[in-house]
């Protein structure tokens, strides 16, 4: 029996062989299979590494980590925060659309972070947002998140 990191380098390294010999407009579909089931879709609810993975592959945060792990703009176009370090007021692009053509706006992130900042939702990721007061959308393009203390690393969750 081929050991396991063995099967693993070894279908990694067919996946890239077949991809290789293929003609670039013939790959049209991706299919990756796992040795393990993940247990969400919900970013918010996800304490797995796995499903965290699977997550990022279809969902995008505010902001993002480079490969120097440098903070970079992803849904936002920057932030300022008050002298005392508790208002981040966020910029967001505009033009984003959702799947389903719905606008990406202010609106949208208050709902995803009073939902990933309410105790009640359970959600296990609560933890990273508990710190968060109150979330308020001052324009279509615009949020500003009050913490409940001031937290150094909030933008970088």
């Amino acid at each position: 029996m081929v050991p396991f990191v063995a099967r693993q380098w070894l279908l990694a390294a067919s996946v890239t062989a077949a991809l290789a010999a293929a003609p670039a407009f013939a790959a049209k579909d991706v299919v990756v299979a796992v040795g393990s089931n993940f247990t969400t879709l919900d970013p918010y609810d996800a304490n797995d590494t796995l499903s965290q993975a699977v997550a990022k592959s279809f969902y995008q945060g505010l902001f993002g980590l480079d490969r120097e792990m440098k903070l970079k703009n992803v849904l936002a176009e920057g932030y300022t925060v008050s002298d005392d370090g508790l208002v981040y007021t966020v910029k967001l692009r505009t033009g984003v659309k959702f799947q389903d053509g719905t606008d990406f706006n202010a609106e949208a992130v208050k709902v995803n972070l009073d939902r990933a900042s309410n105790p009640e939702n359970g959600l296990k990721r609560y933890n990273l947002y508990k710190n968060i007061a109150q979330t308020e959308v001052i324009d279509p393009a615009t949020v500003k998140i009050t913490l409940k203390e001031p937290f150094s690393a909030f933008i970088n969750i």
